[in-house]
């Protein structure tokens, strides 16, 4: 998001001890409690909850220190299951990120045929996803023209930011005309960060948006109009009033309705916080895309996070709102960070890995991914902690260039929407009820704390039936040489061939 960027305040145990958190939020102290007998035993127990989760998690970080992860893990979500019991929504979240920070997923996805049986949204491909990108980086400097030639392809969307009344001298508009039709040259749609930077009251119908809407039916491009997005963060004008903001996001949706037929209203609040977003949602009438924020850093508030993970970020707002076509509006990965004054190139390669490689084909309702490509140290208006500029890293730029090469991704997009020749999607190898011959597949893996394997492979009994040495361990199995009675074991080995995890899988086609 353009106005600030805050969003990681709330991974927040690594820098306050739980216990002052519990204290200072009232949970631990008697003089909040209630005169009512009735709200002094809510409180108490409440209270009871929260000492519980505590412990819980001083246990997790006991045995996270001695690499004892399983235990680790156990722990972390007991702690959640506490937190929630005491009302305490947001450390509930913590509590199962840590978990997800230090869990181990050994999964073997299988090409499989589409079956498309729902209506497909505005815009929405009927599969694969569009690459969408924000052209702040240093060598592309909000060109299109010069994408293809960086970064061996073209993009289907680019985006780009307006406050609520601003003007473009350069064509006398309030929508952002320019900007579209070099997007228009290139075959290619725009994402629009629509922000009200002084709150929602300013927010009303009259001449600004009836006549930025019908620029944007002017403007002859598909348009994806995010309005006021991360409205579940403290750190945007527009959050606190969930009411208000449906009311208003209503608002924008019917004028755009009525006016700009080109126009796709989405909604996209950030990852986190997560116990707050459902507030906020308009309805399903209103929303023709949903949305999210998504970055992976690896260090934040004053601890390293290597076990953050773009996919186990996305899975809760997945479930809960697949319904919908999906993107990930904006998001990135830091291959440095300015608070350490350390580069960390590996790591962050493996994150584009699992954001390109793995998410679109994991989660088939992602239709979009946008790179918000910049370094933020560049800005004023932002904290200045990550680089997200591929331009500046050539490990993290080889790697994205690689990923976006796949024939699951989209370069272009008209209003006549996207042509599509995809006719395939990945499901887990247990959801697989028919397979015969030879079929692509990948091997999803995470291990504790962002390691990652140098080679990977699948087994059945002493055969093995595919390798690979490369994120995202794309191999080819010939499934006539399975037998269904028996399971699969699934491994990740270091540069030393030492095993660092092994799963045992049955099958039932």
């Amino acid at each position: 998001m353009k106005l600030k960027n805050n969003q990681n305040t709330w991974i927040l145990f690594a820098i306050i001890p739980l216990l002052t958190l519990l204290t200072s939020c009232g949970m631990m102290n008697d003089s909040d409690t209630s005169n009512n007998h009735e709200g002094q035993a809510a409180n108490a127990q409440s209270s009871n909850w929260a000492d519980a989760a505590r412990k819980a998690m001083n246990t997790a970080e006991h045995y996270k220190d001695q690499e004892q992860y399983n235990k680790s893990k156990e722990y972390y979500i007991k702690a959640a299951e506490y937190f929630e019991q005491a009302n305490m929504p947001s450390w509930t979240v913590q509590s199962n990120i840590y978990a997800d920070f230090i869990d181990t997923d050994v999964t073997l996805y299988v090409e499989q045929p589409v079956k498309q049986d729902k209506n497909l949204g505005k815009f929405e491909p009927e599969s694969g996803t569009y690459l969408g990108f924000f052209m702040a980086g240093s060598r592309e400097t909000n060109r299109p023209d010069l994408m293809d030639d960086i970064y061996g392809r073209n993009h289907a969307i680019y985006l780009t930011y307006t406050k609520w009344g601003q003007h473009y001298e350069e064509t006398d508009s309030y929508f952002p005309l320019k900007f579209a039709e070099n997007a228009k040259k290139y075959q290619a749609g725009i994402q629009i960060g629509f922000e009200p930077s002084e709150g929602l009251d300013q927010v009303v119908d009259g001449e600004y948006i009836r006549q930025f809407a019908r620029e944007a039916k002017e403007s002859g491009v598909p348009v994806f109009l995010r309005y006021a997005s991360e409205m579940n963060g403290e750190w945007v004008p527009w959050s606190g009033d969930p009411e208000k903001y449906k009311e208003k996001f209503r608002l924008v949706h019917d004028i755009m309705e009525k006016e700009a037929p080109n126009v796709a209203m989405v909604w996209s609040p950030n990852f986190l916080p997560r116990h707050n977003i459902d507030q906020y949602y308009p309805g399903d009438e209103y929303v023709d895309w949903v949305g999210t924020s998504l970055y992976t850093i690896p260090f934040s508030h004053g601890e390293r996070k290597p076990g953050g993970n773009p996919i186990d970020y996305l899975r809760p707002i997945y479930e809960k709102y697949s319904h919908k076509p999906m993107m990930v509006s904006e998001g990135a990965v830091s291959h440095y960070s300015y608070e350490l004054d350390e580069d960390f190139s590996e790591w962050a390669a493996s994150q584009i890995g699992n954001m390109y490689g793995f998410l679109p084909r994991m989660f088939p309702n992602i239709k979009a991914v946008t790179y918000f490509n910049l370094d933020k140290i560049t800005t004023n208006y932002d904290n200045q902690n990550n680089n997200y500029d591929l331009a500046d890293n050539k490990q993290v730029d080889k790697t994205y260039q690689r990923m976006i090469q796949n024939g699951q991704f989209i370069d272009q997009l008209t209003v006549e929407g996207a042509k599509t020749t995809i006719e395939t999607q990945f499901l887990p190898v247990q959801e697989v009820k028919q397979v015969n011959g030879e079929h692509d597949t990948f091997l999803y893996v995470k291990l504790p704390e962002g390691e990652q394997p140098y080679y990977v492979a699948v087994y059945q009994g002493d055969k093995k039936l595919g390798e690979s040495y490369a994120q995202p361990w794309n191999m080819r199995i010939d499934f006539s040489k399975v037998d269904p009675n028996r399971p699969l074991t699934l491994i990740a080995f270091d540069r030393e061939f030492k095993r660092l995890a092994t799963e045992k899988v049955e099958v039932s086609f």
